[in-house]
């Protein structure tokens, strides 16, 4: 019996000064790591899988206007040895807006969403009935001056961290710059 654990990434990108897309490519064996991202159900114990993520980026030709930059992504996960009845399939998403140039020059007003790793099927057939996530941030950050910066957010969500709970939180980050 194989008890090695491996994992590889493959990336296939185009990138432009104002855009991106990508996919990539995630075979993962005896690996279990996704707990950071994933509902109890999506997390699946499952350890052998292949994924795949799907992302775009998209950028304005200029700041300061009401037209953000705009991030996209779109994962799927694939066990190959699940269980009859256990999660066999499952997706997540994240969309990321971004404002630069706002209030003042340097300055990001950001929101980020995402519907962490949720569970869509099970092996052998059936729905898996899984909660409906969604994480939210919103943000705005500002260069004090050449080496300080400020950014204060606002965060939460609804059955998050794997759990049915409710989430919701603040943070202020200060980058000092030597």
């Amino acid at each position: 019996q194989d008890t090695g654990i491996s994992k590889w990434d493959t990336q296939l990108a185009y990138t432009k000064d104002r855009y991106h897309l990508s996919v990539t490519v995630s075979n993962a064996q005896n690996w279990t790591s996704q707990s950071y991202n994933a509902t109890a159900l999506g997390e699946n114990t499952a350890t052998d899988s292949i994924g795949y993520a799907y992302r775009a980026y998209w950028m304005p030709e200029e700041t300061g206007t009401l037209v953000p930059e705009i991030t996209l992504g779109y994962d799927t996960k694939f066990w190959d040895d699940a269980a009859a009845g256990t999660v066999d399939e499952a997706e997540s998403w994240m969309l990321g807006l971004t404002w630069k140039d706002i209030v003042q020059a340097d300055d990001r007003i950001g929101l980020g969403l995402t519907q962490p790793m949720k569970a869509v099927s099970l092996a052998g057939g059936g729905s898996a009935n899984d909660v409906d996530p969604l994480l939210w941030e919103v943000y705005y950050s500002w260069k004090v001056n050449d080496s300080m910066s400020v950014t204060p957010a606002v965060f939460g969500g609804k059955n998050s961290w794997q759990t049915e709970d409710d989430t919701f939180g603040a943070v202020v980050t200060t980058a000092f710059k030597f």
